[in-house]
This record gives structure tokens, C-alpha cells and sequence, in this order.
């Protein structure tokens, strides 16, 4: 089984909105996808999934439940080292726009960081 970074991300704008935002982050455009994925895009060596809801609960700590949407980074080569640079730039590219609050983990074990949205 293959260990992926994910961003869990509490939106709480309209999907066009977070699809864009998260399409400018990663570089690339989120396209409607079939089945459990909502949206996809493919960024130079990885799979960049998005998916509006998920059902992970609470665990070892993270608080799964507080954010309602995954967004998931895969390395086509199964690239540890190059899929948690993708994760951490696409990450830091949401960071600053300040309006999600987000969590970034690792094999949905480890947080690796975190943070809040702007108020204002």
C-alpha cells in the first residue's frame, strides 16, 4: 500500500472558488473526475486529487473531522522525497492566500504542518 501526503482543507467558499484556488496553487487545472474523486489535475510527476467531502475520523490526534475536504498528492513514481515537496509548495500556495484553514499529513499519521485561516 502506498503512503500519500493530503491536505485537509476547510473551505468554506463556494466549490468554483476552492477548485480555482487550489488549481493556482498546484499549477495546474482541477477537471471534474469520475468516482469518489470530485476533481483531478496532473502536475509534472504527481496526481493531484480533490475531493469535497470525506469520512475519516479523528485520529492519532489530527482532527480529520474539523476539515471537510482532502485534497491528495500521489507520485506517479512513488517519489517520497519529490511528493512532499509538491505537497508542502502546494501548501504553502494555499497558506497565503489566508482564507482556509488547512492541515498537510503524511500517510494520514504525521502532521507535518498546519494552519489557520485570516480572520477578517
Amino acid at each position: 500500500m502506498s503512503s500519500y501526503h493530503c491536505i485537509f482543507i476547510q473551505p468554506g467558499h463556494p466549490v468554483a472558488k476552492v477548485v480555482e484556488d487550489i488549481s493556482s496553487a498546484c499549477g495546474a487545472r482541477l477537471v471534474p473526475c469520475s468516482g469518489s474523486i470530485d476533481y483531478c489535475a496532473s502536475v509534472s510527476h504527481a496526481a493531484i486529487d480533490f475531493e469535497q467531502s470525506h469520512e475519516y475520523e479523528d485520529d492519532l490526534g489530527i482532527p480529520f473531522q474539523s476539515y471537510e475536504s482532502v485534497i491528495t498528492i500521489r507520485d506517479f513514481d512513488r517519489d517520497m522525497e519529490r511528493q512532499g515537496l509538491t505537497a508542502a509548495r502546494i501548501f504553502r500556495n494555499l497558506v497565503v492566500l489566508g482564507t482556509y484553514s488547512l492541515v498537510l499529513v503524511f500517510d494520514l499519521q504525521r502532521v507535518l504542518d498546519s494552519a489557520s485561516a485570516r480572520q477578517g
